[in-house]
């Protein structure tokens, strides 16, 4: 007789535990869209600008940028996408993206008494971004090239949220991408100035 209203009870319990459960879980952050529109674009003379990466991310440890919100090779293309703009009638520019890789190096950590008592660093990401545009011929012949290169390095804390983490990966992209604007802007204009439309 009490059967269904014990089975009832228990399904709501059952309902409510696992909603708790979900509710512990801190929300996913919104992290902001990695951008250079803010910055004055650079016109090149040439009809059209192709973006080609040339880093092949190996997708397992101890590389990390397959697991990022956003890769550096994804911010590269971004800092393209904003950045140059094709306002010719003919030739081509690409941009190729060399290498945009990110390794995470575990440190050593005091695993003894004293490690209980004190927060480490655990592991280090060392990540690279090289960047090269160049202006091309009728017939794709590379005829001048400006080339660009960052690192950057940083250690991160045992016991890190995901939402730390994620900040951490994101803002390393963000600084390579920006490092590369800071080069790349006056070695276009250095060995590319043929090209730009004042």
């Amino acid at each position: 007789m009490f059967a269904r209203p014990l089975r009832l009870a228990a399904v709501l319990l059952t309902a409510l535990a696992a909603s708790a459960c979900q509710n512990t879980k801190p929300p996913m952050q919104k992290l902001p869209e990695i951008s250079f529109a803010h910055l004055r674009p650079i016109m090149l003379d040439v009809g059209q600008l192709e973006i080609v990466s040339e880093y092949t991310p190996p997708g397992r440890s101890p590389n990390i940028e397959h697991l990022m919100p956003v890769s550096p090779e994804g911010a590269a293309q971004r800092w393209a996408q904003d950045r140059l703009k094709p306002m010719g009638k003919s030739g081509f520019a690409r941009v190729i993206i060399k290498d945009a890789k990110v390794v995470e190096v575990p440190l050593a950590i005091d695993k003894g008494f004293t490690g209980a008592f004190k927060k480490e660093q655990e592991a280090r990401y060392d990540a690279a971004l090289d960047v090269a545009v160049q202006i091309l011929d009728a017939r794709h012949m590379v005829i001048a090239e400006a080339e660009a290169t960052a690192a950057r390095s940083r250690t991160v804390p045992e016991g890190m949220t995901l939402n730390e983490r994620d900040r951490i990966q994101y803002d390393i992209s963000e600084s390579l991408a920006r490092d590369i604007d800071l080069q790349m802007e006056p070695l276009i204009r250095n060995y590319l100035g043929r090209w730009i439309i004042q």
